[in-house]
């Protein structure tokens, strides 16, 4: 007669190691996600920055001033508080100085945003408290004494003062996003600045 052996199955301690192996693959899996979403969620805000940045560059080329869009750096366009929701581009601004200040500086998105952005410009007189009224192609006064709204931005050096390189009458802009595309309420924001190549960013990811 023949002896038909039955089949093994999996011990315990086979089963714990396979739901080890997976938590460990899952959790890995689970930090890349994470780093991915955070990256996604910035990128749309570094890449308008900079598309708002060379505009202003383009601008002063043919000017030979910044252009002043928002009336203050927090007037955010379009959605004056960002949050979890996209807004379409190319609606009325509230913040602006004129209405088609956007326009005028020919920054047009392809798609809705998440973020809110505004630019300002001025002289660098603004940065030694100075009232003088504003040389951009917005109009009024603008510049961190003209405009309370408009706060010294960061040096690119910590040591050097606030853009201390900036003569009287050189004209500076600053661009500045903000977001809180998970809708917790910690806002993040990327700052451009005329005085450096680099952007500043707080809060990534948030």
């Amino acid at each position: 007669m023949k002896v038909r052996q039955g089949t093994r199955g999996f011990t315990l301690v086979e089963l714990s190691t396979v739901v080890v192996v997976v938590a460990i693959l899952g959790a890995v899996a689970l930090v890349g996600y994470i780093r991915y979403v955070r990256h996604a969620r910035i990128a749309e805000a570094t890449q308008l920055v900079g598309s708002i940045r060379t505009e202003q560059e383009q601008y002063r080329a043919e000017k030979g001033v910044y252009y002043q869009v928002s009336t203050t750096q927090d007037a955010y366009y379009p959605a004056a508080t960002p949050g979890k929701f996209m807004t379409s581009w190319g609606g009325p601004c509230g913040g602006c100085v004129t209405p088609n200040g956007w326009a005028t500086l020919n920054v047009h998105p392809s798609s809705p945003v998440m973020y809110g952005y505004a630019t300002v410009a001025g002289v660098g007189a603004d940065l030694g408290g100075s009232s003088s009224s504003s040389s951009s192609g917005g109009g009024g006064s603008s510049g961190f004494a003209g405009n309370p709204g408009v706060v010294p931005p960061p040096s690119p050096s910590p040591s050097s003062g606030y853009c201390s390189d900036i003569g009287a009458t050189d004209p500076y802009y600053i661009v500045k996003a903000e977001g809180d595309v998970n809708g917790d309420g910690v806002k993040a924001h990327v700052l451009g600045l005329s005085c450096s190549n680099s952007l500043i960013i707080t809060n990534e990811g948030e």
